[in-house]
């Protein structure tokens, strides 16, 4: 018993994390406290950053934190956490802890009725930015928050909690129902802990923090946010002395498509970036700019809404796997990538990232263009095609066209829009394309359903390999839930879901591992979603007035994780 939980307390994140990413240099708020004054021997100076995509919205449960750069932007840098991954994606303990759970020191045990209790030691030199101590009170009041909020983005994990003991304010004991392998990321990796001080009480708190942050539990304190402009001050009750920021100010501006996004930078607007990969990246990128690429968290692939509310026909199984066999998947990856990276790698799974363990098999690697194989699927659900050379056409005459969604300006995505919709014409298989800035996809109509019935976009991945999220059947937004959960492909499989959570329950390596590879040739018969390729990440600066980056280009953190370690020249 002891060594199954064992496994749980340190394995996988730990053994499998993600190598040392391989570099390639080129060329207020009213409610915000008055900051102190500047820490003593503080170099000062301002940094000013480009962001590609802007949240419309700051709540870190709702709906808001469906947009990754709220995460990277804004909560990384004030949100503290109780496990927290390293440059190199491995988990331990944040400052917020005095150590990690484990086996050895009693923090994680599986008790003999099936539960899991974890024993969280708190610092006591932690605090919020308004002095208050950061208690075993504020992660109760987080579970009790994220399982109260209405419309709340995803309970996975906290629905299992039965209490969280807070008696002791620097002792946080949390019991779950059942064994759970990804507990390390609850209140931490990518999730973190509230203020229960700033909420009166009231754990729905989807009223609160949408458009401010006024209390920071990590080094940077939230000055201002707008659709403009974010402006991060040094929190100076922060008590991490080496993550103490160096300069006076972060000011960051949103710089949505890839080409005003590189202008800033070679204009000096912005003395940094962390775009997503683009054409040209390595010439545009040349002297006296900078910049290193790394090993990539998210996959990126496209996603098939079966319930999308614009479909022209319903989006079956045979017309997925027909797609399918429609693409040329490693002429997409070289088109996308190629500018980047040497030699891009198709992804073969459906939720994995090959960086990370033996999770990825190659269950997508038999969908290669094949005429004969889209015929017969498309033919054997009653479409015709009376044009060799048209579209198909199904038994009401509507036409094979698929609405196909994704980040408007991003030049890399629409290059494969553009590609893939050549790709598919000798097959008959047609494409409408319609684009949405990045807060009105990720955050008003992914959450809703309301996109598609295709969209190309990427999702992160940890070194766990816990995929709930992405297959829960009851996770389907709808109204009838409060548009909560993040299946957006409305994959609605009992099966692939009851393997999901098999997987999260599984504590032995080994067993998870057998459970993964039949979830994922699963996946590939029924084709949810069409993985393509695992975005590498780029974080470019003007070396001539900044120092610093480029240490957390890997991290699901994002690139700009480190800015407290930023120093600026001159």
């Amino acid at each position: 018993m002891a060594a199954l939980i064992a496994v749980a307390a340190c394995g996988g994140s730990e053994s499998d994390s993600a190598t040392d990413p391989p570099a390639t240099t080129a060329g207020s708020t009213d409610a915000a406290p008055e900051p102190a004054e500047p820490e003593v021997g503080r170099p000062g100076g301002e940094i000013v950053l480009a962001v590609e995509q802007w949240p419309e919205c700051l709540n870190p449960i709702t709906s808001c934190n469906n947009a990754t750069w709220l995460s990277w932007s804004v909560l990384v840098h004030v949100r503290p956490r109780l496990m927290e991954f390293d440059a190199n994606n491995n988990i331990g303990a944040s400052p917020v802890l005095v150590e990690a759970p484990t086996v050895d020191n009693g923090g994680a045990v599986l008790n003999a009725d099936g539960t899991l209790t974890i024993t969280y030691r708190l610092n006591p030199e932690a605090r919020w930015s308004d002095g208050t101590p950061i208690t075993s009170t504020d992660v109760w009041f987080t579970w009790r928050a994220i399982i109260d909020t209405e419309g709340v983005l995803n309970t996975i994990g906290y629905d299992l909690i039965t209490d969280v003991g807070h008696d002791d304010p620097h002792t946080a004991v949390v019991t779950l129902s059942e064994p759970y392998a990804p507990w390390r990321e609850l209140f931490g990796g990518l999730d973190g802990i509230l203020p229960a001080h700033a909420f009166d009480g009231e754990t729905d708190i989807s009223g609160h923090w949408n458009d401010s942050i006024p209390i920071s539990g990590g080094p940077w304190l939230q000055e201002s946010w707008s659709q403009e402009q974010h402006i991060l001050v040094p929190n100076e009750n922060y008590w991490v002395p080496e993550r103490m920021p160096r300069v006076d100010r972060v000011v960051m501006v949103p710089r949505e498509d890839t080409d005003t996004e590189i202008v800033a930078l070679q204009t000096g607007e912005a003395m940094a970036a962390f775009p997503q990969p683009f054409p040209g990246a390595k010439e545009r990128l040349a002297p006296p700019l900078a910049f290193v690429a790394g090993a990539g968290t998210f996959i990126e692939g496209l996603w098939i809404n079966q319930i999308a509310p614009d479909r022209y026909f319903e989006i079956t199984k045979n017309v997925r796997q027909a797609l399918a066999y429609a693409l040329d998947r490693e002429r997409i990856a070289d088109v996308a990538l190629g500018p980047i990276i040497d030699d891009p790698v198709v992804l073969q799974c459906a939720g994995w990232n090959p960086a990370f363990g033996e999770w990825c098999a190659d269950d997508f690697a038999g969908y290669r263009q094949d005429m004969d194989a889209v015929e017969r699927l498309l033919t054997a659900d009653g479409w015709t095609r009376p044009d060799p050379e048209g579209l198909w056409v199904n038994s009401d005459g509507v036409e094979l066209v698929l609405q196909w969604n994704t980040v408007a300006g991003n030049k890399r995505r629409e290059d494969v829009q553009a590609l893939v919709t050549e790709m598919t014409k000798p097959f008959g298989i047609g494409f409408q394309i319609i684009n949405y800035d990045p807060g009105e996809l990720f955050q008003n109509r992914l959450p809703a359903m309301n996109f598609g019935p295709v969209a190309l976009f990427a999702n992160s991945t940890t070194p766990d390999p816990t995929v709930t999220a992405h297959y829960d059947i009851d996770g389907i937004p709808s109204e009838e839930n409060g548009f909560s959960g993040q299946n957006f492909t409305a994959y609605a499989s009992q099966r692939a879901s009851d393997l999901a959570f098999a997987i999260d329950a599984e504590i032995d390596e080994t067993a998870r591992l057998e459970i993964v590879r039949e979830l994922g040739a699963l996946l590939a018969e029924d084709v949810p979603w069409i993985p393509l390729y695992v975005l590498p990440n780029l974080l470019a600066w003007n070396p001539e007035v900044l120092e610093g980056p480029g240490v957390w280009v890997s991290s699901v953190y994002g690139g700009f994780y480190d800015l407290y370690d930023w120093t600026v020249i001159g």
